[in-house]
């Protein structure tokens, strides 16, 4: 296979499908961002969409040091750096529907070119086979075809049958006009190591799914909830930490409709016992408004749920009548993991529980009370709701409460929120396979999102070496077998 471009088909196909995403800082090359503003300014097929800094993630992945493939990678990103402005990101658009399995039907790519005429070159020197069509000349390789047109390359990557020419056309001529201006461009201008833009108005639309069995009035009514409403994920790899931060972009009408509450005394903590917690999970949303938008969209839900459930759980359903869950249940939960995990020896650790009940719901919390109490497990229901503590040594005590790690003070205040503490634990030993195992280089994470958005903070264990160089270490030294008998 022809090295050079095969491994510059792999990058730009990883990078348009989101595996690399990401944005760069102020160097940016506005001609390029501005063609992809352009290209999604009433596109309405684009579902995903984005920036990608290729250059500064492998920098900080320092993957010059990794064995023989940071030789590899370094010979080929002179190549393309002598041709292709990787200062500046590779820009990327999904157009729907997706896969099952989350390929989207079409990506783009949009890449800044130094020298048009020397990628040419360089391209057939390796036997690529250029066409022209007007103003783009334009080669394929599989389902990957690259149109280069002036200082600006457009890749497409599609199966199937289809006119590459005319494909490629299409996308340069949709650069050419005005910019989207609005939440696309807020998105875009946005500085971090990656950044997405999910387009829930085109999600909405390019999906098949049981929506499409609504009256025409609810389809309109879903409309106008999606309409013109963004999804933006950045991430940022930094020296000891990760951050992937998310921000809703909502219409009016889909920003009111959600059902996420937020209180900063976080009064779920004082419900959940005491002890040292290494993982945590707190909900805290109105069901009333959840019911609302299941009633409006999917009214057989609860239906089918009970069913699904059966026995008690049905009965107390069909109990709370159309309020469905807010009848039962008051929209607050939350779970803590205390005492210290053995993975090796096999130790189960101790929970604490918390479930709020309404009124309607209490007959339901007697049966699970009856349900779990067994061995040394102390479960208490009152007004508020069920508590359980599968060991009495962690369960309330007075004005003992839980002693949150340090990073993770945050816990309970959000809609939703979490964490785990891997502070301290010697995971060396334990039988962790595939991606578990970057949980090596992890101090602790936490995790909290409400109707603004989300956001996931991954504290690193090494504080001043950059989060995907120990994640590199990580890899390299599971798979160093492997790499050493590549011939390379």
């Amino acid at each position: 296979m022809k090295n050079m471009f095969s491994t510059l088909k792999l990058i730009v196909i990883a990078l348009a499908l989101g595996f690399l995403a990401s944005c760069s800082d102020s160097s940016v090359d506005q001609n390029t961002k501005e063609a992809l503003s352009s290209f999604l300014n009433d596109n309405d097929k684009i579902v995903g969409f984005g920036n990608a800094d290729l250059k500064g993630i492998l920098n900080k992945s320092d993957y010059k040091n990794v064995p023989k493939l940071g030789k590899l990678l370094n010979t080929e990103m002179s190549t393309l750096e002598k041709l292709i402005n990787m200062e500046d990101p590779v820009y990327y658009a999904l157009e729907g529907p997706f896969d099952v399995d989350g390929t989207p039907e079409t990506a783009y790519a949009f890449l800044s070119v130094k020298n048009s005429d020397s990628l040419i070159t360089e391209l057939t020197q390796r036997g690529f086979d250029f066409e022209e069509k007007k103003e783009m000349k334009y080669c394929s390789d599989g389902d990957v075809s690259i149109g280069i047109k002036g200082p600006l390359a457009v890749i497409i990557s599609k199966s199937g049958d289809y006119n590459r020419g005319k494909a490629l056309s299409k996308a340069f001529k949709k650069t050419e006009g005005d910019v989207s201006g609005g939440k696309i461009d807020d998105i875009l201008d946005v500085d971090g190591d990656v950044v997405l833009g999910m387009n829930v108005e085109s999600l909405y639309k390019t999906s098949e799914t049981d929506l499409d069995n609504l009256s025409d009035e609810k389809k309109d009514k879903l409309k106008a909830l999606v309409k013109d409403s963004y999804i933006q994920t950045v991430m940022k790899f930094e020296d000891g930490a990760a951050i992937i931060e998310t921000k809703n972009f909502f219409s009016k009408e889909l920003r009111e409709s959600m059902f996420f509450n937020s209180d900063n005394k976080a009064p779920i903590v004082a419900k959940l016992g005491q002890g040292k917690p290494r993982f945590g999970l707190s909900v805290n949303l109105d069901l009333k408004k959840m019911q609302n938008l299941v009633n409006d969209f999917s009214p057989d839900a609860m239906d089918e749920l009970g069913k699904a459930m059966g026995g008690p759980a049905q009965f107390a359903l069909m109990a709370a009548g159309e309020d469905g869950f807010a009848g039962l249940f008051d929209g607050q939960f939350g779970v803590v993991m205390v005492g210290e995990p053995d993975m090796t020896e096999g130790t189960i650790p101790d929970f604490n529980v918390f479930l709020g009940l309404e009124d309607r719901g209490k007959s339901l919390g007697s049966m699970a009370k009856d349900m779990m109490s067994y061995g040394s497990t102390e479960i208490t229901l009152n007004s508020e709701g069920l508590t359980a503590s599968t060991n009495p040594v962690y369960a309330s005590a007075g004005s003992s409460s839980l002693s949150l790690p340090a990073g993770c003070e945050n816990f309970g205040k959000s809609g939703v929120s979490a964490f785990l503490n891997l502070d301290g634990l010697d995971i060396e030993d334990w039988d962790l396979e595939g991606e578990a195992k970057i949980l090596k280089v992890v101090k602790y994470m936490t995790f909290e999102y409400d109707e603004n958005g989300g956001r996931l903070y991954i504290k690193a264990k090494k504080g001043q070496e950059n989060v995907l160089k120990q994640t590199m270490e990580v890899i390299i030294k599971e798979f160093s077998s492997e790499i050493n008998n590549m011939g390379i």
